[in-house]
């Protein structure tokens, strides 16, 4: 704006200048008499010895120049000061990061401090980046966004109340481990023979959320034990489950999913729903390990990649303790949506020879209770039990969708997005919650962790503006569905 008027000043002090100039070089030698008389007169005298008309012209024009110069000149500097102290006073209001909204205070406000001892006053209210979901997709892109932007302040909201980690080890390698903490250290070997953490990064590489806006390099925080349940996209701010509100200039949504349960076991009672784990979690690790050493026989439903990793994991694991492993599904070999038929049924026997008890071609029709839980078989057959592990796939977590009006597919499931996982303005999507359009083969939805870590890596770097579509043909690319306990 300031440029704007130095500009228009500049031009109408030329104008004028232009102008006088050239009355001063006409016929009339006096065009000053009627404006200044007085300063004419004096010039005029200081002059006559001159006899020059020629230089008292040049005068007049000389001192007229000078005056309009010092007046711009004056304009400028004050006008720019005037800029410079509005333009510290906004920078100053917006560093706080504060957003505030007009609202009644919330049960958590009255109560006092939150979760991990932030008080509500200090939780951040305005983020740049904000990600939802503490999953794969979500460290990707956080990730991505601060290799572009190392300043970013990027917020992560979790359900869960670890921080981001890798979820394969948890049916791999983990049960691998010769060290009886595992389940505390959660630390395993690589394919080099490293060992590493779960964890993406130690809790010392992220920000406080408390600390973000003021960290002067930005950074990645992470709001744990956190849920959005309402999304407003006109206004670029969610609510949280405690009743918190959080704007944001950008957005991702990696929500993930939810197991799947068989209906069979929905229909059951709550003795069967409790002798029931739906595998996802550090959580649902931790507690199957310790269940391995107290129960005598453990039952897994699904023949996917999920239910095989873990059916050989267990069936390891009991060869040393006694525990009895069950594996069914209705295929007539393990992955069998997946591999071809000869490669199909070399995988069950190899799964079998790790001590797994595999029924093919079975159907739940019901789960009981008595005692022990009682699996029925559409076939008749009947599986006596101690622990189900349901491993039957996932359902797109999509419950932000109605209140941010965004568009499911219902067909493949999740939110549809473009090539470039955007959903809507300033809201992109990634991982198992992203039916995206491939520009290879057309829309399709992937549910893999290596999937999650391109789509978010991809979607972090569209944040920052680098308008790239999706390229990647992840390793794996299979859905599976159950109806009334079939694929």
């Amino acid at each position: 704006m300031a440029l704007c008027r130095v500009s228009v000043q500049g031009l109408l002090a030329v104008r004028w200048g232009c102008a006088i100039r050239h009355k001063l070089q006409g016929k009339s030698g006096c065009v000053f008499k009627s404006w200044l008389p007085n300063a004419h007169h004096r010039l005029s005298s200081g002059i006559a010895n001159d006899g020059s008309r020629q230089g008292r012209n040049r005068t007049f024009y000389a001192l007229f120049v000078g005056m309009s110069t010092f007046g711009a000149g004056l304009y400028v500097y004050l006008t720019l000061s005037g800029d410079k102290q509005r333009f510290k006073e906004r920078i100053s209001s917006l560093s706080t990061g504060i957003h505030h909204i007009d609202r009644k205070p919330t049960i958590s406000e009255n109560i006092g401090p939150l979760k991990d001892n932030i008080p509500y006053k200090d939780v951040i209210t305005n983020v740049p980046y904000l990600l939802i979901g503490g999953g794969t997709a979500s460290f990707a892109a956080a990730r991505s966004i601060r290799a572009r932007d190392p300043r970013a302040r990027v917020l992560i909201v979790s359900e869960e109340l670890d921080l981001p980690y890798m979820r394969p080890p948890l049916s791999k390698e983990l049960w691998f481990s010769q060290d009886p903490d595992v389940a505390q250290t959660l630390n395993f070997k690589q394919w080099n023979g490293k060992e590493r953490s779960i964890f993406f990064q130690p809790p010392s590489f992220y920000v406080a959320p408390d600390e973000l806006t003021s960290a002067e390099n930005g950074g990645v925080s992470v709001l744990t034990g956190k849920k959005v349940i309402h999304m407003d996209v006109r206004e670029n701010k969610v609510r949280l489950d405690d009743g918190t509100f959080i704007s944001y200039e950008k957005c991702l949504i990696a929500t993930g999913g939810k197991p799947r349960n068989l209906p069979a076991i929905e229909r059951a009672g709550e003795d069967v729903k409790q002798r029931t784990t739906l595998f996802r979690k550090v959580s649902d690790f931790r507690y199957l390990n310790n269940l391995c050493s107290s129960v005598g026989s453990i039952t897994i439903i699904g023949g996917g990649f999920l239910g095989s990793e873990l059916a050989c994991a267990l069936g390891r694991k009991g060869k040393q303790t006694g525990l009895e492993v069950i594996q069914m599904f209705p295929e007539s070999g393990n992955m069998g949506k997946v591999l071809p038929e000869y490669l199909s049924h070399w995988t069950t026997e190899k799964v079998r020879r790790e001590g797994v008890n595999v029924m093919t071609d079975a159907v739940v029709k019901s789960v009981t209770y008595n005692g022990k839980l009682c699996i029925n078989l559409k076939d008749g057959r009947q599986v006596h039990t101690d622990h189900i592990v349901a491993a039957v796939g996932l359902e797109p977590n999509t419950d932000l969708g109605k209140s941010a009006g965004l568009e499911l597919d219902g067909d493949f499931g999740g939110y549809r997005v473009n090539a470039e996982l955007q959903a809507r303005n300033n809201v992109w999507v990634a991982g198992d919650a992203a039916c995206f359009y491939d520009i290879k083969l057309g829309r399709r939805r992937v549910e893999h962790h290596d999937h999650a870590v391109v789509s978010g890596r991809l979607a972090g770097e569209n944040m920052t503006g680098a308008a790239k579509p999706y390229w990647h043909q992840s390793m794996f690319c299979y859905r599976t569905i159950y109806e009334d306990g079939a694929e």
